[in-house]
C-alpha cells in the first residue's frame, strides 16, 4: 500500500462508537435546554421591559451555540478518538 491509498483509506465506525456520539450530541442538546430554562428563569427576575426581548435573545444565543458547539466538539472527539479493532493485523489473526 502505498502512503497515498494509506491516507485515503476509511475505517468504519463500530456501533459502539456511534451510539457514544449520539450520546454525545443528545447531551450536548439538553444542556442547551437546560441553559434556556435557567437562562429564562433568569431574565424573568427582572421586570418586563423593552431590554427584555434583548435577554431573552441573549439567552437563544448562547443556548444554541452551547448545544451546537458541543455537537461539534463531541463529532470531533470521535473523529479523532475512534477505536479500530482491526487497525493493526498482528494482533488480531
Amino acid at each position: 500500500m502505498t502512503r497515498r491509498s494509506a491516507k485515503k483509506s476509511r475505517r468504519r465506525a463500530t456501533p459502539a462508537s456511534v451510539l457514544v456520539t449520539l450520546g454525545g450530541v443528545l447531551m450536548s442538546w439538553m444542556l442547551g435546554a437546560v441553559a434556556v430554562r435557567l437562562g429564562l428563569d433568569w431574565s424573568d427576575t427582572f421586570p418586563y421591559s423593552p431590554a427584555s426581548e434583548w435577554r431573552y435573545l441573549g439567552v437563544a444565543v448562547l443556548a444554541l451555540a452551547i448545544a451546537i458547539g458541543g455537537s461539534i466538539a463531541t463529532w470531533r472527539f470521535a473523529r479523532r478518538f475512534r477505536r479500530h479493532p482491526h487497525a493493526d493485523p498482528e494482533q488480531h489473526p
